[in-house]
């Protein structure tokens, strides 16, 4: 699912954009960074977090989104460069090679995802063994997600907390930090840090 002009409009945002490079630093204390050299971002919009990243750090980092008019916007801010490249491509089909990225990325993606089952088992497939998966969402309460599972499930990702839990176990990876919910009537703001089980 693409999104709205309105909501391009809020997450293409300066605050929105200062707000998710404080989590991702928050995010990236709890794993250890040393041997962290290809960073995939799933959803990356315009590329605020890509091109921070690719600045900071000097990994070399990929950003890449479903919204071509996302995509080519990140190109015209943003100089690609041996660090830095962005793509139009599906999270739920994605071409890289397994085991090619030491972490992955995801924030305020999987909600747009019909088939965020899928997008995960493709997260899963490109990470590195012992690689980690950083996920920031929009999740909903178990008798809400009911409700727009029956409504909703062909037009966006609809998930509890709990099924992403149940859904990375499944795919062998081990929750290492998670963020409790920040809880509203009908939405949970939730982050989870991860990494791959070779075992």
């Amino acid at each position: 699912m693409k999104m709205s002009k309105f909501e391009k409009k809020f997450v293409n945002s300066k605050k929105q954009a200062e707000k998710n490079i404080k989590l991702v630093e928050r995010l990236f204390n709890q794993i250890d960074l040393s041997n962290v050299k290809k960073v995939l971002e799933i959803g990356c919009g315009i590329g605020v977090i890509t091109s921070y990243l690719a600045g900071k750090y000097r990994w070399e980092i990929i950003g890449i989104d479903l919204d071509p008019e996302q995509i080519a916007r990140a190109k015209k801010d943003n100089n690609e460069n041996e660090y830095l490249k962005f793509f139009e491509a599906d999270a739920t089909n994605l071409s890289f090679e397994d085991n090619e990225f030491d972490v992955v990325l995801s924030f305020d993606v999987l909600h747009h995802i019909p088939d965020w089952d899928k997008a995960l088992s493709e997260i899963v497939r490109v990470l590195k063994p012992t690689g980690f998966y950083l996920l920031n969402d929009l999740t909903l309460p178990k008798f809400t997600a009911r409700i727009f599972k029956y409504l909703f499930n062909k037009y966006m990702g609809v998930y509890t907390v709990i099924d992403i839990e149940n859904n990375l176990k499944m795919n062998r990876i081990r929750i290492i930090y998670k963020e409790k919910p920040k809880i509203n009537i009908l939405m949970r703001h939730f982050s989870i840090v991860s990494k791959k089980n070779t075992t």
